[in-house]
Formats: structure tokens, C-alpha cells, sequence
């Protein structure tokens, strides 16, 4: 006799369930399976930092390099509101934690630097000198985006970390330098054009209608100064017993 509530029985054409381990739903459940298990090792494994929060601002994903980076294992912090830490000393939101409570126009009170994302219309971009981020002190830029479902709901932020600590050192150096350069410059001074001089006294007159010794003139319109001493036939002349020959 036929069980009446175990329903018709099934035929070889009959689709299966998902708990019979068969049939197009165990396809597709194994493919989104691989598919879910293939995005979280591309992020996990990317070689730049990434971190992502939750719209309770709870740490639902901290990849290989942002450990690398920040000092901070992933199961200490996933779960978490502690994200801040890694980069504060005291408590203040992230670039992710803006977007997800929506006050983008918050970011001038945390950021000296800061503007929307290049390459994201809804995005964030950070960036500045950190004390002590993994033990070191860096330049690091951020990038954030919001985190949406498909019917439009947000669900969370990412944000990215780039350290460029020596490309900023370097821009730095040059700056100084080309400080360094623009200042000496400016204290070089030269002597163009036609000076006018006395063609007996040899004093030369200034733009003020001054006539100023050859010496003055020279050092107040140039770097070079002048030590004072005689020439062998002006020696002679102003000092012609000590000019002449010794007798033996």
C-alpha cells in the first residue's frame, strides 16, 4: 500500500532536491560555492591591503596585506569595531566608516588631504603621514567605496590602503633641493649691461648717480669680496726705500 503523504512517486525524469544531492540545484549551489570561494582568495590574496566593514562598522574581511601592513592579525580584529586602531592613536572614524553613516562632509575635520575617488563617482580618497602604522611611520593613501546589494541596499564599505612612504620621501628630498636651488639662485647676483667709470679714478657710478670705488661696487652687485695688498710696481712707488735692493 501506497503512503498517501509521501506524495506520487518519483520518476526518472523527476527533478531532485537540493538535499538529495542531485539535480540542477546542486549545479548551480556547487558553482556559486567555487564562485564565492574564488572572489574571497582574490582578495585575500591581493597584494594590496584591503579591509571592509559592515554597516555597523563591524570588520567583516582584513586580507594578508593589510596584516602585512597594519601589524594586525585578521582574527583579532574581524568581528570588530577596533579597525581604527591601526592607524589612531585614540578613537575617530575610518574613510569607511564615513560613507557607511553618510557624512562624507565630514571629511575635512579627519583629512588634511583628501577629495572624491578618481575612478569611483561614489568613493573616497585619504592621505597623509602616520606615526606608527606596523611599527613605522608612512604615508599612506585610502581609497573607499560603498558596498551595495543589487536591489540598491547598502551593506557595508571597503577601503583600500597604498603605502608610498618612499615615493613621498623622494618628492620630498626633491622639493627641498629645488628650495635649496630657488634660494641660491637668488643670492646670485651678476653684473650685465654697461657700467659707467671713471676712466682716471676708475670709480664707477651706481643707478643712484653715486660714484662708489671699483671694490665696493663690485661686492655690493656680486658674491665676491676683496682682500687689499700692492703690486710689485705700486709697492715701489709708495714704498720705494723698501723696494730698493738690500746691500750685502
Amino acid at each position: 500500500m501506497r503512503d498517501d503523504k509521501a506524495g506520487p512517486p518519483k520518476t526518472p525524469g523527476d527533478a531532485g532536491s537540493p538535499a538529495d544531492g542531485c539535480g540542477p540545484f546542486s549545479g548551480k549551489g556547487e558553482a556559486v560555492s567555487v564562485q564565492i570561494e574564488i572572489y574571497e582568495n582574490m582578495i585575500r590574496n591581493c597584494a594590496v591591503a584591503i579591509f571592509a566593514i559592515d554597516t555597523e562598522r563591524r570588520v567583516i574581511h582584513w586580507n594578508t596585506a593589510c596584516e602585512g601592513l597594519t601589524g594586525i592579525h585578521a582574527s583579532d580584529v574581524i568581528g570588530t569595531r577596533g579597525h581604527w586602531k591601526a592607524f589612531y592613536d585614540s578613537e575617530r572614524p575610518c574613510v569607511s566608516d564615513l560613507i557607511v553613516d553618510g557624512e562624507l562632509g565630514m571629511m575635512s575635520d579627519f583629512y588634511d588631504v583628501h577629495g572624491p575617488s578618481v575612478l569611483l563617482p561614489h568613493g573616497l580618497h585619504a592621505e597623509g603621514w602616520y606615526e606608527n602604522v606596523g611599527g613605522k611611520r608612512r604615508y599612506l593613501i585610502f581609497d573607499a567605496s560603498p558596498i551595495h546589494h543589487h536591489d540598491g541596499t547598502l551593506l557595508g564599505a571597503v577601503q583600500t590602503l597604498q603605502d608610498i612612504t618612499a615615493l613621498k620621501l623622494m618628492e620630498e628630498e626633491t622639493h627641498r633641493l629645488n628650495v635649496e636651488l630657488n634660494d641660491a639662485m637668488t643670492q646670485i647676483k651678476t653684473l650685465r649691461g654697461l657700467i659707467p667709470i671713471c676712466a682716471a679714478c676708475k670709480k664707477i657710478r651706481d643707478d643712484k648717480g653715486y660714484w662708489n670705488q671699483l671694490e665696493i661696487y663690485l661686492e655690493d652687485h656680486s658674491e665676491a669680496v676683496f682682500s687689499h695688498g700692492l703690486c710689485p710696481e705700486c709697492f715701489q712707488i709708495y714704498f720705494p726705500e723698501a723696494a730698493k735692493p738690500r746691500k750685502e
